[in-house]
């Protein structure tokens, strides 16, 4: 009799569990070692990917323009690649197309760059990723039940470094709408991880869907933001800024950071991906210092604390 995996489990990014389950092969360990590897690699990009957008609000470059860099180099790149797999895509449900583009597309980054705006790098890179493990098993328990929650006491933990943050620094207005955007922010890349998962769409489909969608979505936006400023800041950047914000935003985000999370969703599953990805504010963290002298107060590495303890606790579960 062939052990039948739960496949309420397995679309939450689970390991089933069955009578009579094989133990795993060496084609599986390698398997679990390349997903590490690329969410490794995400992470590194990821963190990266917040200092940008932190340098980006310090020269006033608004967060569409920042975008242009993001998406215009990989939108165009994939372009052919979206018509020559356009029945691929017309596969999809159209639900899953939203959750796929809005949560790591173009609304989406609007919304990190908006809360960059108005907090520091620490707190913004604590608070998006931090919730997202959270966000990525309510949801997950909401779809296929509450085995997704099965690793709640370290998910408490990290709920309890986001509230340290929330409860001790979101009294200040400018912070707390910060927050309120990175909290929003964290929401929408929970659903996309668990609509990729769904959508099984190969990592270069993922990136192709997400980087052409949004430079097509983009375009019109842009075009509103010129008439209505009178003309674009990014020709008035530095050339090591532009440098910059080109090589994190084209080339890490835009092109290397959307492959390695999509192999590293359908290598570890969504919440393993999710969890692991709380462990981006201390990067980021450590990068802000040297950069732009932001050093992280007593709060921020009680929270950090919490979170990275509640990521180790989790893994460790398994």
């Amino acid at each position: 009799m062939n052990p039948t995996p739960r496949p309420h489990l397995a679309a939450a990014g689970l390991p089933s569990q069955s009578f009579g389950a094989r133990r795993p092969t060496q084609a599986w360990y390698q398997g679990e070692a390349l997903g590490w590897a690329a969410l490794a690699l995400t992470l590194v990009i990821w963190a990266g990917f917040f200092i940008s957008l932190r340098a980006g609000a310090r020269v006033a470059l608004p967060p569409v323009e920042l975008a242009l860099l993001r998406f215009g180099p990989a939108g165009l790149l994939f372009a052919p690649l979206l018509w020559q797999r356009r029945a691929r895509f017309a596969a999809v449900p159209a639900r899953l197309w939203l959750l796929i583009v809005a949560g790591a597309g173009l609304p989406y980054f609007l919304i990190a760059g908006w809360g960059m705006r108005h907090a520091p790098v620490a707190d913004g890179a604590t608070l998006i990723p931090g919730t997202l493990p959270l966000f990525t098993a309510l949801l997950a328990a909401a779809l296929h039940g509450r085995a997704a929650l099965s690793r709640w006491p370290a998910l408490l933990c990290i709920a309890a470094g986001v509230a340290t943050l929330l409860a001790l620094k979101a009294g200040h207005a400018d912070l707390a709408q910060g927050y309120a955007f990175f909290l929003l922010g964290s929401l929408m890349w929970s659903a996309y991880t668990l609509a990729l998962r769904e959508a099984k769409l190969a990592p270069l489909e993922a990136a192709t869907l997400i980087s052409t969608v949004s430079l097509g979505l983009l375009l019109p936006l842009l075009a509103w933001h010129w008439a209505q400023s009178g003309g674009l800041a990014l020709p008035s950047l530095s050339g090591s800024q532009l440098l910059l914000q080109l090589g994190l935003q084209s080339i890490g985000v835009g092109l290397i950071s959307t492959l390695s999370y999509s192999l590293a969703v359908a290598r570890l599953g969504a919440q393993r991906s999710a969890t692991a990805g709380a462990l981006t504010p201390v990067l980021a963290t450590l990068l802000a210092i040297p950069l732009f002298g932001e050093q992280p107060d007593g709060v921020t590495l009680i929270g950090m604390g919490l979170i990275a303890a509640g990521v180790l606790w989790s893994q460790k579960a398994r």
